[in-house]
């Protein structure tokens, strides 16, 4: 049995402090369910993507105080990136883990695959916090109003562009002052 690192303390949550939360959740996840406690593991399969966004709705300036803003956030960060594993992973993490955690629908060779499927991806999302985000422009009412939820900004428009991906905490490179 992995020997599960303390959490941070509690308080206002560092972008290390969240990491090692997602990485402790799925250290916890794995134990749950070889405990035999399936809901507890998709909940904690869940709560290490959780984490995750919420770093990188913290570094963009994002409002990330709701599952809906998570969701909002995942699917953003999958729009900008366009990768499917990624948006397959955050996605079954919500859909799987956190729904069988009031339904218990799944079962263990499920929660075990979406374990594997959110270890494997922790790495991408890590590496989201790591780098600027991508430019990105808004091409349907979908992603506008995702992004307007996101950032506050209810003026943006179909075929805006951000080089900064309408992060509110990244300057677009060569300029001055807040994007």
């Amino acid at each position: 049995m992995t020997t599960i690192p303390p959490l941070p303390e509690p308080g206002l949550q560092s972008l290390e402090d969240r990491r090692a939360i997602g990485r402790w959740f799925i250290q916890q996840a794995r134990e749950e369910l070889d405990k035999g406690h399936r809901l507890q593991a998709g909940e904690k399969a869940w709560g290490a993507v959780a984490h995750n966004l919420k770093a990188v709705g913290e570094l963009r300036g994002w409002r990330h105080d709701s599952h809906r803003h998570l969701e909002n956030i995942g699917r953003q960060i999958v729009a900008e990136c366009r990768d499917t594993e990624l948006g397959n992973a955050i996605s079954d993490a919500n859909h799987i883990g956190h729904f069988n955690f009031y339904e218990n629908q799944r079962s263990p060779e499920a929660l075990r695959e979406l374990i594997q499927m959110v270890e494997e991806a922790l790495p991408s999302l890590e590496a989201l916090q790591d780098e600027p985000p991508r430019s990105f422009t808004i091409t349907s009412n979908q992603q506008r109003r995702r992004l307007a939820e996101l950032t506050g900004n209810g003026g943006l428009r179909v075929g805006d562009t951000s080089p900064v991906g309408f992060s509110l905490r990244h300057q677009p490179s060569g300029s001055e002052g807040p994007v």
